[in-house]
């Protein structure tokens, strides 16, 4: 008896170390769009948690990454460091490269929504040391319009303010920078 559930215990964890690389291996930048740069996406006009506006229509001429996360998402918070840090490298915002995180605080009108409410995001935000800016979609409304099934999801605009490529799942550090390299040379 003691045999099987050791053998019961190993297929588990097999399996378990399976589906991790597995999901690992699929969070390549997709581009879907490859030869078709003309690609719309949804218009973003939203505050950040220093309680500016960001309209995503102004980004035009420059490389946008937009990434849509969870505080209670593993992978996300396990990338956050990577996007503070080539947001640093890239300028702040104050250069060729826009970085946005967008999270979806529950509200009043939307108790539904996908995270816990403002104030914590931002304590969140706070505690994990993020500066870029992170745009509170109380509505909910950007994470149907851009179809988001997964977090964390990025998406990368170029500079024409269309659809360069996406990543449904973690992206790397060296994955982030070499796809924004890549559209900024497009």
């Amino acid at each position: 008896m003691k045999d099987k559930i050791k053998l019961i215990v190993v297929l588990l964890f097999i399996v378990i170390i399976a589906v991790f690389f597995i999901f690992k291996s699929k969070s390549k930048v997709e581009t879907g769009v490859k030869g078709n740069s003309d690609v719309k996406v949804p218009n973003l006009v939203l505050y950040d948690q220093y309680g500016k506006e960001h309209n995503l229509e102004e980004y035009k001429g420059k490389v946008v990454v937009i990434n849509f996360w969870a505080t209670w998402c593993g992978y996300c918070v396990e990338e956050m460091p990577a996007f503070e840090k080539v947001y640093k490298e890239f300028g702040s915002n104050e250069k060729d490269v826009i970085f946005l995180g967008v999270a979806g605080p529950k509200s009043k009108e939307n108790l539904n929504n996908v995270d816990v409410e403002k104030e914590e995001v931002i304590k969140f935000l706070n505690e994990h040391k993020i500066t870029y800016p992170n745009l509170m979609d109380e509505s909910g409304n950007s994470f149907s319009e851009y179809g988001i099934k997964a977090f964390p999801t990025t998406y990368v605009i170029n500079k024409n303010g269309n659809l360069e490529g996406f990543v449904s799942g973690a992206i790397s550090e060296e994955q982030l920078r070499k796809t924004i390299e890549e559209t900024l040379k497009k």
